[in-house]
């Protein structure tokens, strides 16, 4: 099973590697009503958070930012 495994990835697995393999069935895409309704919530949702984050400087945004990718991913750097 390993070697089958291996040759579909191309590649050797390392023994701290996991496969796993996800089955479901595929949905239609949202009409093209649908999409712009979900876009239209999704520029109000956006619109509050711009609202609340008026009087922060762009730099310190960048940086709360930065702060939060960090706590989940430890290893992050920022590319700016």
């Amino acid at each position: 099973m390993r070697s089958a495994l291996e040759q579909l990835l191309g590649r050797a697995l390392s023994d701290d590697e996991a496969i796993s393999v996800r089955v479901y069935q595929p949905h239609e895409a949202p009409s093209p009503e649908q999409q712009r309704a979900i876009a239209g919530e999704l520029r109000h949702y956006f619109a509050k958070i711009d609202d609340k984050t008026k009087g922060i400087p762009v730099g310190e945004q960048e940086e709360i930012l930065d702060e939060a990718i960090r706590s989940v991913r430890p290893g992050y750097r920022s590319t700016r």
